[in-house]
């Protein structure tokens, strides 16, 4: 079996509406790309990163850690995950997943503002 490390950020989003708008890509990235202010997606400059391959990030919604049990290899991450989460003892609900592929983000971090918060949990290797 081949294994793989995705790295795992959990947050707290007002909205749906806010936290699709903050992670999926920005449909003028590619027509405005030589701009230096221009990042594929509010997450990635979020994160300092301009640009980075969107086929290997996986992300959602959801009312409670449970309902992410149906994503991606789950079964692997999802113990670990809850474990660095009460590790870190959050001080928010948690609402929303974001996970990719190590290494897409070289700088990954945590971010709060007034409209969201969002916890880098670091990296969770998984069998494929």
């Amino acid at each position: 079996m081949n294994k793989q490390i995705l790295d795992f950020w959990v947050g707290n989003f007002q909205t749906e509406e806010d936290f699709y708008n903050f992670v999926e890509e920005d449909e003028n990235y590619y027509t405005n790309e030589e701009s230096d202010d221009s990042y594929i997606s509010k997450f990635a400059e979020s994160q300092d990163t301009v640009w980075f391959d969107q086929d290997l990030l996986e992300y959602g919604f959801e009312e409670g850690i449970q309902h992410f049990a149906e994503y991606s290899f789950a079964e692997q991450w999802l113990p670990v995950l809850v474990n660095r989460m009460n590790e870190m003892n959050l001080k928010f609900e948690v609402n929303s997943l974001i996970f990719v592929s190590h290494g897409q983000i070289p700088q990954p971090k945590s971010v709060e503002n007034d409209d969201f918060s969002l916890s880098y949990l670091g990296g969770i290797e998984f069998e494929f």
